[in-house]
Order: structure tokens, then C-alpha cells, then sequence
């Protein structure tokens, strides 16, 4: 019964297969080339739009108005350059000590209150600001739900067909994950060359930021701290670093005597006060006793 049942679903999830690569190819803002798309850019913008409120009730909105002001308005004058400035992006500082910026698909980027307390100067903030805006105009979160999607219909039409892959469904699960592990590296390269672009582009040495690669190394505890690159979305911050100022050095060449900005004094000034660490606004520990205001 079972053997009948699964060869008179096999057709139908070929045809479902088929029916989902089937004119789901979409040009890529970045690349001008085809690829694989099951989003459509609406789809992509209702996405952030939905996460959104999540992310800010989590960690919630760090309370500076000029800081803020800072990040919209480089962030705003970044997005008028992009592959895609028709998208209505958002900035915002969230009020956590970790060390991270990402964004969401539809144009949301993120600062923690944490990283902008490790940049030593607008320029290494700019190329990070431009690494996060690449994520989202080459359509990588898009991008990489699309292929979550196909190779999921690949695994059921897989255990439907054959009882000996049933067996090995959760080791080709694993496989699968570790495929989007890669995808999740060359991701981020193109994003690092598209914060080279976009950060010089806006008039900032983008060698600052192969800089910041440094402090990331520092933070992460150096090569006898990191995960194994192979295993980490992110490429190696050793190697970002040199690629990165390789990048930076090509393009300068194309305009040689032109200035770029780096601005620290500015920006020192401007971060200066900002809450570094744990906020005790959040709760502190005082004689084994926490206390919460």
C-alpha cells in the first residue's frame, strides 16, 4: 500500500518541483544576472515589515536622537546610491552590548549600541553600513529562502520515492544546512564589495574598514578563539581584512588623488557618554541582590 502510494505521488511532487523553478527566475539588482527567486520584492518589504516590531521589542530602540539622526542620515544618503534606492529603508541603534549589525530582506538595517562603541571612526561605521545595505540589494535573505524552499521539496519527493533515503533524511537535512553555510559566506563577500562600493561612493576610505576586521579578530579571541571558518556564516575577520583592503586599494586607484573621509575625532565626540556594556536601566547586581528600576 505504501509502495502504491508512493509512486502515485511521485508525479505530483515532480510536477510541484517543476511548477516552483518554473518561471521563478529573477534578475539579480547587484549582478544583472538570473537566479533562483520565489519572492517576489513586495513579498520581500511585507517580510521586514512583519519582523520588524519583533526586533525592536526584544532588544529595543537605543535612545539618542543625534546618534540616530547620524545612522538615518548616512544610511539614507547610502540607500540614494544602491542597486535598489526605490526601497524605503530604516536605520535604527537597538539597545544592546553585543557586538552586531545585520538587516532584514525589505530594507530594515540594524546597529547595535554595542558595535557603534567599537568603531573608532565614521568611516569603518560606513563600510559596515554598506556591507548591510549590499545584503539587502543583492536580495541574500530572498535569495537564501528560495533555496531553503526547493531543496525541502527536494527531501520530501526523496522520502517518498525511496524508504532507504527515509533513513538518511535527517544526515541529508544536515548536508543541506551545511550547503546554506556556504551560501552564507559568499553572501557575505559580495556584501564586504558592496560595502567597499557604496561606503566610497559616499566619499569614505573604505580602507577603515578591512580596519574594523581587526577589532573583530581582537573580540572574537584570535585565531585560537574563532569557529572554524568552514563552519561559520562568516568568513574568517583575518581574511576580511586583507581582501577587504585589497578591494578598498583597487578602487582608489581608479580616482588616484582624490580624498576620502575618515572622521574620528567626530565620531569619538559623538559617541562619547554612550552606555557601554550592560545597561543598569535594564537591571544590575548589587551584594548577590538584583535590583530593577
Amino acid at each position: 500500500m505504501k509502495t502504491l502510494l508512493a509512486f502515485s505521488l511521485r508525479p505530483y511532487l515532480w510536477l510541484l518541483i517543476f511548477v516552483l523553478m518554473a518561471d521563478s527566475c529573477a534578475v539579480n539588482p547587484v549582478t544583472g544576472k538570473k537566479e533562483l527567486m520565489f519572492m517576489s520584492e513586495d513579498q520581500e518589504i511585507a517580510l521586514g515589515v512583519e519582523a520588524n516590531p519583533s526586533i525592536i521589542a526584544e532588544f529595543g530602540a537605543y535612545e539618542n536622537a543625534a546618534l540616530q539622526k547620524f545612522i538615518n542620515d548616512k544610511g539614507q544618503d547610502m540607500a540614494r546610491i544602491s542597486h535598489r534606492p526605490g526601497l524605503k529603508y530604516k536605520f535604527q541603534i537597538l539597545d544592546s552590548p553585543v557586538v552586531n549589525a545585520f538587516a532584514l530582506p525589505g530594507g530594515f538595517v540594524y546597529f547595535t549600541r554595542g558595535i557603534m562603541a567599537h568603531f573608532n571612526n565614521e568611516a569603518e561605521f560606513a563600510g559596515v553600513l554598506g556591507h548591510e545595505i549590499g545584503h539587502i540589494t543583492a536580495r541574500h535573505g530572498a535569495s537564501q529562502q528560495s533555496k531553503q524552499i526547493l531543496v525541502s521539496a527536494g527531501l520530501m519527493l526523496g522520502m517518498v520515492v525511496s524508504k532507504d533515503f527515509q533513513q538518511f533524511a535527517d544526515v541529508a537535512g544536515t548536508g543541506a544546512q551545511l550547503l546554506f553555510l556556504k551560501f552564507g559566506r559568499d553572501d557575505e563577500t559580495q556584501s564586504d564589495k558592496l560595502g567597499v562600493e557604496y561606503s566610497t561612493q559616499i566619499g569614505y576610505d573604505a580602507k577603515e574598514m578591512a580596519g574594523f576586521f581587526n577589532t573583530l579578530d581582537r573580540l572574537s579571541g584570535g585565531p585560537e578563539g574563532r569557529v572554524p571558518t568552514f563552519l561559520s556564516t562568516h568568513p574568517n575577520p583575518g581574511d576580511r581584512n586583507v581582501k577587504v583592503a585589497k578591494m578598498a586599494t583597487d578602487l582608489q586607484s581608479k580616482a588616484p588623488g582624490k580624498k576620502y573621509n575618515v572622521n574620528r575625532d567626530s565620531y569619538l565626540r559623538m559617541i562619547d557618554g554612550l552606555v557601554y556594556g550592560e545597561d543598569p536601566r535594564q537591571g544590575y547586581v548589587e551584594k548577590d541582590n538584583f535590583y530593577h528600576p
